[in-house]
């Protein structure tokens, strides 16, 4: 009985187990977001940028 209850345990540990991350996960390792988040982000970035320029030239003696 005993040993039964062993097996049954090991092969249960064996379906809930995990793969190695390292052994499965292939490719470049650069950050890949959400398609819907990153365009969020881009926005908040040209907007950023797009403010940045126009108080470069609101303080640019040269206008």
């Amino acid at each position: 009985m005993l040993s039964a209850l062993s097996r049954l345990r090991e092969r249960l540990a064996d379906w809930w187990s995990v793969e190695d991350p390292d052994d499965r996960i292939e490719g470049t390792g650069e950050v890949h977001l959400d398609p819907a988040y990153n365009g969020r982000y881009e926005a908040e970035r040209n907007l950023k940028e797009l403010a940045d320029a126009e108080t470069h030239e609101e303080s640019d003696p040269d206008n």
